[in-house]
């Protein structure tokens, strides 16, 4: 890390020189994203490059101003963004070429050209505008590098380090793209992405769900009404058969027949009302078990759900269009 021009610079921003009248007037907003960037640089327990460059950059964006590329030149270097550090060091060279001292114009310009004889130049075109891309440099020890740089339009020209690079091209609704590639340095290379629509249709959130059909809701109220049916022919039945035991047991033949037959009767009802009801209720679970999946957003939908409680119920009816 450069200690030095980190403190010019800081005192540079105390002074308005006239032959710099021209130059961009720097923000107190940009002078606090640029002391936020320095004290990231200078933390304790290591620098935070990925941070300080975050920081110099939102202070550049905000006041455009050369003395601003140093610092943003170093971190960029530092986080291997190397076509970015090149444009950082060589405007703060040309820029601030009257303000700097010979020894930080001698060790700028070393980094500048050590960057130059490395860099690896890569054209980049994507078919659709507004994908990010992420490039991870695989290192043949330590840690992945990564990052990502957005596509404001359709091309993008980088500056890489030599290596082994995984470059993935993402945008929302599209597949991922990959190229992966050994950049050596010095030789510019090219590639073009075509994002293809992802898997899941449009709109889609790509989840499911398995709504319960209508006649479900339906086969449990006929099995419901075909049960309770039952239930209650059921108890007529075994109230007249006691109805007719005193009959037959008092010697009135006559009344003893006619509930005779009605007992047969009511126990003929119960059955059918019970047969009804098994019927109902294998009918209904087989609607419930082979009920289709369906996208929940791609398509409209709708669920109805039974709500119990010891004293109601009801039905809850949900759905999406």
């Amino acid at each position: 890390m450069r200690i030095a021009p980190l403190l010019v610079f800081l005192g540079a921003l105390q002074v308005a020189s006239a032959a710099h009248a021209q130059e961009a007037q720097i923000s107190d907003k940009a002078r606090a994203h640029f002391q936020a960037g320095v004290n990231l640089m200078q933390d304790p327990d290591g620098a935070r490059y990925q941070e300080a460059y975050r920081e110099f950059s939102a202070a550049y964006a905000d006041s455009p101003s050369w003395k601003i590329l140093g610092n943003l030149g170093i971190a960029a270097m530092k986080l291997e963004r190397d076509g970015e550090a090149i444009t950082s060091f060589e405007k703060y060279l040309q820029e601030g070429a009257a303000a700097l001292t010979p020894e930080e114009s001698a060790q700028f310009q070393r980094d500048l050209d050590t960057l130059k004889a490395g860099v690896v130049r890569l054209t980049i075109d994507v078919n659709e505008p507004g994908a990010t891309l992420i490039d991870e440099r695989l290192p043949v020890t330590g840690s992945a590098v990564r990052n990502s740089y957005p596509v404001t339009g359709q091309r993008l020209e980088i500056g890489v380090r030599s290596g082994r690079h995984k470059i993935v091209a993402r945008l929302t609704g599209r597949e991922d793209a990959v190229w992966e590639l050994d950049a050596v340095s010095g030789v510019a290379q090219s590639h073009s992405f075509v994002l293809k629509a992802s898997a899941a249709p449009a709109g889609s959130s790509g989840q499911t769900t398995r709504p319960v059909p209508t006649g479900v809701w339906v086969g449990l109220a006929a099995t419901g009404a075909f049960a309770i049916g039952a239930g209650v022919v059921g108890g007529m039945a075994l109230g007249k058969n006691s109805d007719f035991q005193d009959a037959n047991n008092g010697g009135n033949e006559s009344e003893a027949q006619d509930l005779h037959d009605s007992v047969n009767t009511l126990n003929l009802v119960t059955d059918i009302l019970i047969g009804a009801a098994v019927v109902s209720a294998g009918v209904t679970t087989y609607l419930y078990l082979s009920r289709p999946k369906v996208d929940v957003a791609g398509s409209g939908w709708i669920r109805v759900q039974p709500e119990l409680g010891l004293n109601a119920g009801a039905l809850r009816v949900t759905g999406a269009f």
